[in-house]
Parts: structure tokens; C-alpha cells; sequence
């Protein structure tokens, strides 16, 4: 998939019109606790950011993930810069209300992510 980083196994869901879309996707657990990493690919910064709510009941229900012990961690790309943002949201059951992403600034956060990347358990 176009644009989706080598590290990341493309996932196809449906976005908030129900059209089906592809984002990067990985599953990795560091530290004992699991992240969910989201790529945008070639779609675009907004992708994930318009459609959160959608991907991530999608995720937690395909993958029987329990809201509570899932971190939402988005890189976006553009050449070679990235930044990381993790998303934020009031768990209802498995549907998220109230999503928010904040930038992750810090190097200590940066660098944490990135070796929870590469070290990644799992992959979709």
C-alpha cells in the first residue's frame, strides 16, 4: 500500500461514510501495556484524524482488544520527518466518545515509541 510505512501491515476499515480505506496498522505491547500504532499512508494526515472514532471501535471490536489496556499511538510522515500523537477517548463499551490527539513533544516520548515499534509483538 502506498505510502504506509514498512514496519506497519496494511488493515483495511471502513471510515465514517463506510467506505472501506487502508491505514497502516500494528499491534505491539511494551512495557506491559498494548499500543495500537495507525498510519495514514498515502491518504493523507487527515485520515485518521477524521475518522478515530470509526477505526478505533473497528479495532478494538475485530481484534477483541478491552479499551482499557490499549494505548492509540498515530506516526505520521511526511519525507523525513514524523511526529507521533497519541489519541485519547472516553471508552462506552467498545466506542470511543470524545477522541482527542495530542502531539507527543518530548524526545523521551518519541524515542519510547519508536522502540516500541521496532519492537513490535505483533502484527495484523
Amino acid at each position: 500500500m502506498k505510502g504506509i510505512p514498512a514496519s506497519f501491515s496494511p488493515i483495511q476499515l471502513h471510515n465514517r461514510l463506510n467506505r472501506a480505506v487502508w491505514i497502516g496498522f500494528k499491534r505491539a505491547v511494551h512495557d506491559g501495556r498494548e499500543l495500537v500504532f495507525l498510519s495514514p499512508g498515502g491518504e493523507g494526515a487527515a485520515q485518521v484524524s477524521k475518522n478515530f472514532e470509526t477505526f478505533a471501535g473497528q479495532i478494538v471490536r475485530e481484534f477483541r482488544i478491552n479499551p482499557a489496556e490499549v494505548d492509540f499511538v498515530e506516526l505520521r510522515s511526511d519525507g523525513d520527518e514524523q511526529q507521533w500523537y497519541r489519541w485519547h477517548a472516553q471508552w462506552v463499551g467498545s466506542a470511543p466518545m470524545e477522541c482527542r490527539a495530542e502531539l507527543v513533544a518530548s524526545e523521551s516520548g518519541r524515542r519510547y515509541l519508536s522502540q516500541a515499534l521496532s519492537r513490535g509483538v505483533e502484527a495484523a
